[in-house]
């Protein structure tokens, strides 16, 4: 995923019109992986890249003030684009098997399941990774 986003992110980058909004779903603010890269690219693309963690699992004395919990059907809906968006619409899920199920369906299926599915996006705009 940091490939992508660097790829529409990064210098030199061609993606000018391109807007992206990366859910990053983790236990704790210290698994997060790239934080320090996707928060500064986030001050750099305003309006262009919204970067959302979620965390399952922050202890509770924690300075962390995001989204807590899992990416469910209400946070899809609060930062990604609605799948009636049409084709230019793109959500790629990466994660272990657990996030497949819920949100989309098993990777080497086509077809959209599970929240995504229910929320009426299509094989043509989720990406299994």
């Amino acid at each position: 995923m940091m490939q992508a986003l660097h790829a529409i992110l990064g210098e030199g980058s061609t993606s000018a019109t391109t807007e992206v909004s990366f859910l990053y779903g983790s236990q704790r603010s210290d698994d997060i992986l790239g934080g320090e890269m996707l928060d500064a690219w986030a001050k750099q693309h305003v309006g262009k890249f919204t970067h959302v963690d979620v965390l399952s699992n922050e202890p509770e004395d924690s300075e962390y003030s995001g989204e807590k919990g899992f990416i469910d059907r209400a946070k899809i809906e609060k930062y990604l684009p609605k799948a009636s968006d049409g084709d230019d619409v793109m959500i790629f899920v990466c994660g272990p098997p657990i996030m497949y199920k819920i949100l989309c369906g098993p990777r080497d299926q086509k077809e959209i399941t599970g929240v995504l599915g229910e929320m009426g996006y299509t094989p043509s705009q989720v990406f299994k990774f």
